[in-house]
């Protein structure tokens, strides 16, 4: 390596070890829009189409979508599916398009992505509330059944949860 390659900064890697992301494991992902735009706040439809594509994912790769939120600038999911990588690309992916016709010039989402993998001490249900709560705590709904934009496929009738 020559000096000059010294003024170049490594890339840190993020991601664990792809090993790591077990079928039998439940994760905690947040996917950032970039430079945290607004998107799903100011473009509704693309949040509805955003949902559509995690109903249409569940169901094609059987994961299991615990809970899911689409903030104005970021997703969060608690999920488990055999490649959490790979849906994560496949969510951006398909997504990416249909913001392309809105805004051509802006960039949806930022680069990778944070994910947390739930240990045996955490509980599904206590991240799933947090995920279901974020848009109250945003104030974007005084509670979560009023949030147009947050789902599970594995507890469809989540909202009843909160009456």
């Amino acid at each position: 390596m020559s000096d000059s390659d010294d003024r170049f900064p490594v890339r840190r890697k993020i991601r664990l070890p792809r090993s790591s992301y077990r079928e039998s494991h439940c994760f905690f992902v947040t996917i950032g829009t970039h430079k945290r735009y607004g998107w799903f706040g100011r473009h509704h439809a693309l949040g509805d189409e955003l949902v559509n594509i995690l109903n249409h994912t569940a169901s094609g790769r059987h994961t299991q979508f615990f809970a899911w939120c689409i903030m104005p600038d970021h997703v969060h999911l608690l999920v488990q599916d055999p490649d959490i990588v790979d849906l994560v690309r496949l969510l951006k992916g398909r997504a990416t398009p249909l913001a392309r016709r809105v805004e051509p010039q802006r960039r949806l989402w930022q680069r990778s992505f944070y994910d947390h993998g739930l240990r045996r001490d955490e509980s599904v249900e206590r991240v799933a509330q947090y995920i279901f709560e974020n848009p109250v705590r945003r104030e974007l709904a005084r509670s979560p059944p009023e949030y147009r934009w947050s789902g599970s496929n594995v507890w469809p009738a989540w909202r009843s949860l909160y009456d």
